[in-house]
């Protein structure tokens, strides 16, 4: 089975709940990756990165305006991108811009997550920002889901893929996740903490205007 980080695999089981049909514009993707898989529907993706590596299908800066006219697509999603983007808004709006009215924008953006490149990282988002974000570009927010179940998966997303092997790593994994689960089960004040230090956040909206 193959291994994923908590916020990886929380990403993906949110995923997998997902049904979008129609044309999917996926921003900051790559040549069919297995999280295509993970969405119920009948759809056709477009990816869209700066990177020649990703072999996505339009070579596009997502800082600046996309290739797309006004609806072009059915829905959008963006995973684990909108951090390595300075403009932000730009690449929020622009995705936004470019699904027609009454369909899906799907995001994911880590929180408390250590730096790292692709090729930069500049920027994490609170609750609050995201929900301003979807009214000032006119959406809804049909689900906004923290990612992450507490201090001991916060610790292990930090410094856990630092363990030697992936054998080991998994180990260590089910105990964060274990212990995280026995705490937030019987502590009021630890189901406190955990929600105030997400890993992460999903979230679903439809574009409403």
């Amino acid at each position: 089975m193959k291994y994923y980080t908590i916020i990886r695999a929380a990403e993906y089981e949110n995923l997998s709940k997902l049904t979008l049909n129609g044309t999917i514009l996926d921003v900051g993707g790559s040549k069919k990756p297995f999280y295509h898989s993970l969405i119920k529907g009948e759809h056709m993706f477009t990816s869209i990165n700066i990177s020649e590596a990703a072999q996505p299908d339009y070579f596009v800066d997502i800082e600046k305006k996309f290739p797309f006219d006004d609806q072009t697509f059915d829905n959008a999603i963006c995973l684990n991108v909108l951090e390595h983007v300075y403009e932000f808004e730009n690449a929020f709006s622009e995705q936004v811009r470019c699904v027609k009215v009454g369909g899906k924008v799907v995001i994911a953006v880590p929180f408390m997550h250590h730096i790292h490149g692709s090729p930069d990282d500049y920027i994490r988002y609170t609750e609050s920002a995201l929900r301003r974000l979807a009214v000032k570009y006119g959406c809804e927010v049909d689900s906004l889901t923290p990612l992450g179940g507490g201090l001991f998966s916060l610790i292990f997303q930090c410094v856990g893929t630092g363990l030697p092997g992936k054998g080991l790593q998994s180990i260590f994994k089910k105990i964060a996740l274990s212990l995280d689960k026995i705490l937030n089960k019987v502590s009021r004040h630890y189901r406190t903490l955990t929600s105030i230090i997400p890993l992460g956040y999903f979230i679903v909206l439809t574009k409403t205007k």
